[in-house]
């Protein structure tokens, strides 16, 4: 092969390249909200996702005693830690156990831990970059399981009654789902 066709070839391999990976981020980047049955099938994926995350939050409290509570502390502090923001446990009263990591943040979370503290849900398609999530609030009382108090233990009777909260709402597990996007398109 000469030089000018190597030349040639180089050219057309480079621009080629460089076309795709244009039509790729104008497909990811164009801003299409997904459609009814994008959001379905994240729907799906978040309720299995739930369903998983509370399975282990009541292996957790059923293995805790108050002899380990600090190792549970622990525990569900590494699994709801603010570096995996798909899952994550909120919530604003102190002391929280997870530091910062309990902390809402963005205007999803901090809508549903205000809905949350009233026992309500909240759910949404939200575009973060140029990523599309369904995002969805599941509420948590203190009355959830009984180990609860084990390692909440600011959580007393007196609590939710000075601070008005008969349900005794604490905060809210999020957990969000990639709908469409970069390399999460479904």
């Amino acid at each position: 092969m000469t030089n000018k066709h190597r030349l040639v070839y180089g050219a057309a391999v480079t621009l080629l390249v460089a076309g795709l990976g244009a039509a790729v981020l104008a497909a990811t980047a164009d801003g299409t909200p997904p459609t009814p049955a994008q959001v379905a099938n994240a729907q799906g994926i978040s309720d299995l996702m739930v369903n998983e995350l509370v399975a282990a939050l009541f292996t957790e409290f059923n293995e805790t005693t108050p002899q380990n509570a600090e190792q549970g502390k622990k525990a569900i502090s590494l699994i709801f830690n603010d570096h995996n923001r798909d899952m994550r446990l909120i919530g604003s009263f102190a002391p929280l156990l997870g530091g910062q990591n309990d902390r809402p943040s963005g205007e999803f979370e901090q809508t549903a831990l205000t809905r949350s503290l009233t026992g309500q849900p909240h759910s949404g398609v939200v575009r973060v970059n140029d990523t599309w999530y369904y995002k969805r609030s599941v509420p948590l009382s203190n009355t959830f399981h009984t180990a609860c108090v084990r390692c909440h233990t600011n959580f007393t009777p007196q609590f939710f009654q000075s601070t008005n909260n008969p349900g005794q709402w604490v905060g809210a597990l999020v957990v969000q789902v990639p709908i469409k996007g970069g390399e999460n398109e479904q």
